[in-house]
């Protein structure tokens, strides 16, 4: 049998390349040929851009139909207002997502240029805004019925007697002072002595009654729901998580409620949100079950031995804490409802679910000012509100104690001011003793101690550290209030 022969790289034998190499249409033939190549692989180029472009409008997409979503039917802001003040500041490609309200629908569409990275969100009351980009949306319950909650106790110079530690002329000074700059775009600043409200202040276009987005502080929010299922006996936090995906994998079944809620699990995660398509964003504002998400990340590291921040651990333990209150024949929501918010008043929270129905623990809670502050005084009072134990005794001081991993700046959901071995506090002038909900943006619930005192900051800080702009508030706010023992 003879050898075939011998082709180079056209296909064709030595003997034809003569032949091939001459004449204009034999020429034309062969630049067809490269230029249909090059024209297939640039083609398939365009079509991988495309894509990416895609990708990256859905995310901008997912976060402008959220929140627009969440301040117009859940916060009850003007639309137009949301629209024109909400994004400033943010990268240019945002003013290239146009956003749709449908006021009679309470839905809001939103989209990139050419049609890129549709969003949707949808309002179901009771329960706020949820993200239903790919139109599956889990059906839920009816919303817990809303329920009457007792005023505050004020204190001059809103009305009632003054407390003689307060110097409310400084007081009234740090805060008119504040509003007046308003450099940091405050929105609500709230000050509690004893319990008592002896300040408060709204920028234009807020007041008493309007909920204000949580962002990270729905992280402390989380660990109080945990920490009412473990006074009622439901979990106990040195235990392995439960998570479904988990059952007979070596490594995960280890990761315990402790791990999670001291953000050691070790788990694999990406809270970089300068990268649009980081884990968080894509988390958040792309998938549909938030804590699955979380759950199928790759273990990076041995549980507890390493700290770093995750807002996919805050979602894990809010899917897992719905499982097993599901296992008790308990609704979250309604869990919520009966265990902590009825009892402390907090008639206005909302918790939103992503679109499996799961409330998303690392970010989305709203709240008036008023509300949060009954959230803070909780932990003020270790878990007791009007004599009766919501919390289990102790949890105040479990969730301000430092992870080890975490040079003494975070606890169990919650942010601390002590300082590390290669850091000072994050607020100086404030005793270490101090801890806190922390949320983007500058959204916080200050807890302190030794002024029995609770502080609440919501706002809109961008283009800068929003606690370097809120230290000095604070400061002269903690300075106004004399200690328990001087009065």
């Amino acid at each position: 049998m003879k050898a075939a022969p011998k082709t180079d790289v056209f296909g064709a034998m030595p003997s034809q390349r003569r032949r091939l190499s001459s004449g204009p249409m034999t020429e034309w033939k062969i630049q067809h040929k490269i230029l249909t190549g090059v024209g297939a692989a640039a083609a398939l180029g365009l079509v991988y851009a495309g894509v990416q472009a895609d990708r990256l409008a859905r995310i901008g997409a997912g976060y402008k139909a959220k929140t627009a979503c969440s301040e117009v039917f859940v916060a009850g802001r003007d639309a137009g207002v949301v629209l024109t003040g909400e994004f400033k500041g943010m990268p240019d490609v945002m003013k290239q997502i146009r956003v749709k309200y449908d006021a009679d629908a309470k839905t809001v569409r939103a989209r990139g240029p050419f049609g890129l990275g549709r969003a949707r969100a949808i309002y179901r009351e009771g329960y706020g805004c949820t993200l239903a980009n790919a139109g599956r949306v889990a059906p839920l319950p009816p919303a817990p019925a809303g329920f009457a909650a007792e005023p505050w106790p004020e204190a001059p110079p809103v009305s009632g007697k003054a407390i003689p530690r307060v110097d409310y002329g400084a007081l009234d000074f740090a805060l008119t002072q504040a509003f007046e700059n308003n450099e940091a775009n405050h929105r609500a600043v709230l000050v509690a002595v004893d319990g008592k409200i002896v300040d408060e202040r709204y920028a234009d276009g807020f007041d008493a009654a309007t909920r204000f987005l949580s962002w990270s502080m729905a992280k402390s929010v989380t660990a109080t729901l945990v920490g009412a299922a473990v006074k009622r006996g439901y979990l106990d936090v040195d235990d392995p998580a439960p998570v479904p995906e988990w059952e007979g994998d070596a490594e995960k079944s280890k990761i315990t409620w402790n791990d999670l809620l001291r953000m050691q699990s070790g788990l694999a995660f990406d809270e970089d949100y300068d990268k649009v398509r980081s884990d968080v964003s894509r988390m958040l504002f792309e998938k549909g079950d938030a804590g699955g998400f979380a759950a199928r990340m790759p273990v990076d590291h041995v549980p507890g031995e390493v700290w770093y921040y995750s807002s996919g651990t805050a979602n894990l333990i809010a899917r897992t804490l719905r499982e097993v209150l599901a296992d008790e024949g308990l609704e979250l929501h309604e869990f919520a409802r009966e265990a902590i918010l009825e009892p402390i008043g907090a008639s206005s929270v909302i918790l939103e679910p992503d679109a499996s129905g799961t409330f998303i623990g690392s970010s989305f809670v709203y709240a008036t000012a008023r509300d949060w502050a009954r959230l803070g005084q909780l932990y003020l009072q270790n878990g007791v509100w009007d004599g009766e134990r919501l919390l289990p005794e102790g949890w105040a001081e479990y969730v301000s104690a430092p992870a080890a991993a975490s040079d003494h700046q975070y606890g169990a959901q919650f942010w601390l001011n002590k300082a590390g071995e290669t850091r000072p506090r994050f607020f100086p002038g404030v005793p270490e003793e101090m801890y806190f909900f922390s949320g983007h943006e500058g959204q916080y619930v200050f807890i302190i101690p030794d002024k029995r005192m609770v502080v609440v900051r919501t706002g809109l800080t961008r283009g800068r550290s929003a606690m370097e702009a809120v230290a000095p508030l604070l400061k002269d706010i903690y300075y106004a209030v004399g200690s328990p023992e001087a009065s």
